[in-house]
């Protein structure tokens, strides 16, 4: 089953319900199992949500403020590596009259530190504007 281009949990119990319950059924049937595996599916992805919230929350209630701080600590440590690898490496085989080595950081380094300072940066923008919502709230970890 190609489940590409299905863009919610209703287009998802259609496609489901349509593909493997049989043809014999009644529109009707067909509609209230749509119903209930709609419901199923909604319940399952909010008990997701609300865990991931949970989590978040419990972290940022803790004493201990390297939890608190560890996806700042991401952000500064990715800047240290920039700052070694670019600056300081270079500079310090230019004043050991040495060749200057051919460095870079892994496409995986930059990928993963872009995405931790995307999104730390967003959630701390809405934060500080004072937005709300769901995504909103499982980035900075309030209660919504």
């Amino acid at each position: 089953m190609d489940l590409t281009g299905i863009g919610s949990i209703a287009d998802l119990a259609k496609t489901v319900i349509n593909q493997f319950l049989p043809e014999k059924m009644s529109g009707e049937q067909k509609a209230k199992a749509q119903i209930q595996l709609q419901e199923m599916l909604q319940q399952r992805e909010n008990t997701v949500i609300d865990a991931q919230k949970s989590i978040i929350v419990a972290e940022m209630q803790q004493s201990d403020n390297f939890t608190k701080r560890a996806r700042p600590s991401l952000v500064y440590a990715g800047l240290l590596f920039i700052f070694l690898v670019h600056v300081v490496l270079p500079m310090f085989a230019f004043f050991c009259n040495r060749p200057v080595p051919e460095l870079s950081l892994p496409g995986e380094f930059w990928a993963s530190w872009a995405t931790v300072v995307g999104i730390w940066s967003l959630g701390r923008s809405a934060e500080k504007r004072g937005t709300t919502g769901k995504i909103v709230n499982l980035i900075t970890g309030n209660k919504g």
